[in-house]
This record gives C-alpha cells, sequence and structure tokens, in this order.
C-alpha cells in the first residue's frame, strides 16, 4: 500500500512554487507535482492533469476557489493570513493615503478586517471576473492613486499599466500549514484513495479509453495518459447532440487517428454525465481495412461541397426524389454511367436524413482486397455488425459473382439493410439504366431506384456549367477567367463525355490553368479535348468509382486500356508508367499513340 499521498499543487506566481517544492521536502509522506497558473489557467491545468490520481490540490485565492467548485477532488486553500498582509503594507508604506488594495473577494476580506483593527483608510476593490482588474486600476490612476496592493492577477495588470504595484505573497508558515491540512484530509482517506486507483487502472486495461464529461462540459474522467486539448474540444463538441440519447455511435478523423466513439448517459452524484468510450487507429488503415472509409458529417459536406453539384441546378432535379426516398428505410440503388455524381447524390443523401448524425461508411468494391473482403463479411468489428450507420457499397459491378452471391447472402442473414441506411451504386454502359449487378441486388433486395442521366443528355446545361465553373475557379486563381468564345461552347456541347461531370470539371479547370486571356479560344478547347480521347476517357474518378475492364474486346485494345490507367496513376509520368508495366517508354508511347 502506497504511504505517499499525491498532491497537485497549483501556485499563482514562480516564487511560490520554488517555495512550495523547497517545503515539499520536509514532508516525505507528501508526492508533490507543482504547475505555475492563476485563476482560469490554474483551473485548465488541473482539468488537464485530473487523470493524475492525485489525492489533494493545493493552491491560492481564488483560483482555490474556481477549483473547489470545478473539481470532485479536496482542494486546499495556501491562506493570505494577517501576517502577510502587514508584510506587504509594511513594504508599501503602511496605510498612508494614495494607497488602494485591489484582489479577489477572500484576500479583500482578510484585508478589510486589518483596516479595520488598524484604523487605515486604504480603499479596497474587488473584483470577480479577469475583465474587471483593467478598468479599476484605470479609474486609481485617474484618482492619482500612489500605491497598489495586489493579488497575482492584479499585479500583473497593473505591471503592465506602469504603476507601482506590490504583490500579497504567501510566507512559509501559511504553505505549511496549507500542507499539514492536506496531511489531514487525505490521512483517513487511504482506502477510498486505494479503490480508486484500483477502479483506475481496471478501467485502463480495457480495450478503449473513457473520457467522461459533466454536464457543463468539465472533464470529470479520463483514462488517456495525456488527453491532449483537440481530442477534448472534439469531444465536447458532440456533448449537445449525446445528451440528447442514452447512447450514440460516431466516427471522427483527427491527426492522422481514426476514432470510433460510442458515447453514453450516465448519471453519477445525481447528476447527468457523459461517457465516451473511445478506440483510435492510424489512418490510412491496415491492410485487413483497404477500401472502407469512414467520413462524419462535416466531412460528408466538405466533400459536397468540393463537387460541380453544389453550384450547379443539376441535383435541384433530384431534390423532391431525394426527399421522397429518405422517408423510407429501404435500401438504394443508384445508377448511372461513370463520373454523374453516384457518390455525391450519396452524400447529398446521407446529409438530408435522419442518420446524419451516425457514421457514414463507404466501401469501395473495387480497392477491396482479400483481408478486407474477410474483415467485412466475418470480423465481429465490421461495419456490417453496424447499427444506424449509412453503409454505401460502390461500385458493385467490379465484384466477381461469387462475392456478389457472398455479400448478398451476409446482407440478408444479418439483416443489415433492416439496422442500416444502405445505398449501393452500379456504372451501367452507354443505353443501359442499370447494370447486371445492379438489376440482381435491386431485385434481391427490393431497393428503391435512382438513376443519374448522362451530361450528354442534357447539352443545354453545358454553357450555365461553364460559367458557374469559371465563377468558382475564379476564387483562388490570379487571373480571372470572364467567358468561352461561342465556337469552344460548341465544342463542349458536342463532345461525347464518356465520363460525365467530372470529366467536364476537368476539362474546365484544364482550360483555365493553360489558356493565356480572359476568354477561352476555341483552339484552347480543341487541344484540352484532344487530350481527353488519348487520356480522360480511362481515368479512374475521384468518386471512387472504377469501370471494369471490358475483356470482349481485342487484346491490343485490353491493352492500351490498362496502359492509360497506369498512366493516369502516375501522373502522366512515361517513365513511371512504363516501369510498372515491365515495358520500354517506346512500346507504352506506341500503346498510347493507336
Amino acid at each position: 500500500m502506497n504511504s505517499q499521498i499525491r498532491v497537485l499543487g497549483i501556485a499563482p506566481y514562480e516564487g511560490m512554487r520554488t517555495l512550495m517544492s523547497s517545503l515539499a521536502e520536509d514532508y516525505p509522506q507528501i508526492d508533490m507535482t507543482l504547475f505555475v497558473g492563476d485563476r482560469e489557467l490554474g483551473l485548465e491545468i488541473a482539468r488537464a492533469n485530473f487523470h493524475g490520481n492525485y489525492d489533494v490540490v493545493i493552491s491560492r485565492g481564488d483560483t482555490a476557489t474556481m477549483l473547489r467548485r470545478d473539481l470532485s477532488l479536496p482542494v486546499v486553500e495556501i491562506e493570505v493570513s494577517m501576517y502577510d498582509l502587514l508584510c506587504t503594507l509594511k513594504l508599501a508604506g503602511s496605510l498612508e493615503d494614495h494607497s488602494a488594495l485591489i484582489a479577489a473577494p477572500n484576500v479583500a476580506k482578510s484585508a478589510r478586517l486589518l483596516c479595520e483593527v488598524m484604523g487605515g483608510g486604504m480603499e479596497i476593490y474587488t473584483y470577480s471576473s479577469r475583465e474587471m482588474v483593467e478598468p479599476i486600476l484605470l479609474e486609481l490612476q485617474k484618482k492619482h492613486c500612489q500605491t497598489v496592493l495586489c493579488d497575482t492577477l492584479a499585479n500583473s495588470v497593473a505591471r503592465r499599466l506602469g504603476m507601482n504595484a506590490f504583490p500579497i505573497t504567501s510566507s512559509t508558515e501559511s504553505i505549511r500549514k496549507a500542507f499539514e491540512q492536506a496531511l489531514l484530509i487525505c490521512g483517513g482517506q487511504q482506502r477510498l484513495r486505494d479503490e480508486n486507483l484500483f477502479l483506475r487502472e481496471l478501467i485502463q486495461g480495457q480495450i478503449s479509453q473513457t473520457v467522461v464529461f459533466d454536464q457543463n462540459g468539465n472533464l470529470f474522467l479520463s483514462t488517456l495518459n495525456n488527453p491532449g486539448p483537440e481530442l477534448l474540444e472534439l469531444l465536447r463538441r458532440e456533448l449537445p447532440e449525446c445528451q440528447k440519447n442514452m447512447e450514440r455511435r460516431i466516427i471522427r478523423n483527427l491527426g492522422g487517428m481514426l476514432y470510433s466513439i460510442r458515447a453514453r448517459q450516465i448519471s453519477s452524484f445525481g447528476s447527468p454525465h457523459t461517457a465516451f468510450f473511445l478506440e483510435a487507429r492510424k489512418t490510412p488503415l491496415s491492410p485487413s481495412h483497404v477500401g472502407i472509409r469512414f467520413s462524419s458529417r462535416p466531412e460528408a459536406e466538405s466533400a459536397f461541397d468540393d463537387s460541380i453539384f453544389s453550384f450547379a441546378e443539376t441535383i435541384r432535379d433530384f431534390h423532391n426524389e431525394i426527399a421522397q426516398i429518405n422517408q423510407s428505410k429501404a435500401p438504394i440503388m443508384i445508377a448511372g454511367e461513370d463520373g454523374t455524381g453516384k457518390e455525391t447524390i450519396v452524400y447529398f443523401l446521407y446529409m438530408r436524413s435522419t442518420l446524419q448524425n451516425h457514421p457514414l461508411i463507404s466501401i469501395n468494391c473495387s480497392l477491396l482486397n482479400d483481408k478486407s473482403w474477410a474483415f467485412l463479411l466475418e470480423h465481429h468489428n465490421s461495419p456490417l455488425a453496424d447499427q444506424d450507420s449509412t453503409l454505401y457499397f460502390a461500385s458493385i459491378d467490379v465484384l466477381s459473382q461469387e462475392r456478389l452471391r457472398q455479400l448478398l447472402a451476409v446482407l440478408l442473414e444479418m439483416d443489415v439493410c433492416r439496422r442500416n441506411r444502405v445505398v449501393f451504386s452500379c456504372v451501367c454502359q452507354p443505353g443501359e439504366y442499370i447494370s447486371t449487378a445492379g438489376a440482381l441486388f435491386l431485385d434481391k433486395l427490393r431497393c428503391l431506384s435512382l438513376y443519374l442521366p448522362p451530361l450528354r443528355s442534357a447539352p443545354q446545361q453545358i454553357p450555365t456549367l461553364i460559367n458557374l465553373s469559371f465563377s468558382h475557379l475564379n476564387a483562388s486563381f490570379p487571373r480571372q477567367i470572364v467567358g468561352m468564345e461561342p465556337e469552344g461552347i460548341s465544342l463542349l456541347q458536342n463532345f461525347q463525355w464518356p465520363h460525365n461531370y467530372t470529366q467536364l470539371r476537368r476539362v474546365i479547370k484544364a482550360l483555365a490553368v493553360t489558356s493565356a486571356g480572359q476568354v477561352i479560344t476555341a483552339e484552347s478547347v480543341r487541344e484540352v479535348l484532344k487530350k481527353e480521347r488519348h487520356v480522360g476517357a480511362f481515368i479512374l474518378q475521384a468518386e471512387n468509382s472504377s469501370v471494369p475492364l471490358d475483356l470482349g474486346r481485342t487484346l491490343e485494345e485490353i491493352s492500351q486500356d490498362v496502359a492509360l490507367r497506369v498512366l493516369e496513376e502516375t501522373g502522366g509520368n512515361q517513365t513511371a508508367a512504363a516501369k510498372r508495366l515491365g515495358i520500354s517508354r517506346t512500346t507504352l508511347w506506341r500503346l498510347l499513340k493507336k
């Protein structure tokens, strides 16, 4: 059994910290940790170090008062004694006129008693907040007050204002008295301290970490060794929503870590508290999680705002349909050609659904490897075992027939679609309204369907989309684009757009970057579209969809397709692409030329 008591000492000034450290050597039964901080800073220090299993806190003045109000630990105050006040008065020149004292209420109370006994006429001012100190001192300056006696906070302000300030310090006897009182308080609580330490160690032995806040957002308990302010602030932002529900699950990204968080309402000492149970892992995810991405509502909103659909009227055509779909809990199948904005529509659905405060889990079928597939179907912590999440399976067409059957079986047997909102997307070929895989899931799971038409079906929208895109690009470009030649607009309207809106936005950005003037010329449009015909038609889209290789073609055509995809993945670097393909640059050039 540990015979020492753990003391958190918070001194209002450095001199007291030095004195407390020196005096603590006379008390071998005290294990002292010391910090310097006054009022709000001292309170924040105490909260940040609450996880340190301390038995008692020792501080002075208004800092001690604030700590008593906000901490459940006993707080011992280093009193400002009459002797301490007399010493300060002696240095300041007794109780003559043109002197004043400004301090927190507990110090000012002792000063008034002393003045009554000694018959002095010194003015005494108190403050209840940091903001009150400077106006009081400025008023004293106007009254030509020559001497100011003050506590630590008022002393720092008075010095900044150039006033003659005498800080009220605490003597060694006052500090010793506080040490003795701390020993007396903790002497009969050894068993309670041991139980507290045992329970904390027991909690820390769990897989997840625990952070608890009271109803006012103050840190009540933490098993984290060093809870950073960013993490604590992230959890505090979740408090209002969590306090409305007994339990809640959320996923958050912070500082390269992905936090899986369970929030629960509990009661302690008759007051409601919010407990967060956290599991953290580094991002990017491990091999067993490749192709699985967790997003929160703010992240979905950010991704949607970055898309062309956030400022184009195109998505407004689906507002009513999306509102009707969100009234149902049935799974959804989103179909459309590559680049028609399927993932953006998913963000839009999620942002307007009743599950917007729960995770959006995107499962990119084109990126799943064997480990992530096994994790998805077999692991107890799989997203398929979740409840009240939004699960988005992107590009189910790329799954083999065997994996399609396995996924269908798991979804049905585990009742995934009843416990969660489930959304699928499939990539249609030109002329299709749904793919073969999409039709299978549509039938077996009785999905609601949403078809996104290709861009070429609405060429009349292209002039408006061009101007809107340039308008948004102008906000971050040094050269302002004011329009495009009519012939250039006509060229874009007549282009087939195999990758639809994603390709259109890429072309418009390329035109804005490469064009010399403020008006885009038709010749610039021809040059950019020429490159698109060679490379752009096979780019993997930013929305993480993937067009599977069409094996019903010649070997030469398939080889060119593969070469183009690898070239795009290497950022257009032909040397790197040739190296990955195991061919020479000359051979790669011949493939691309064809």
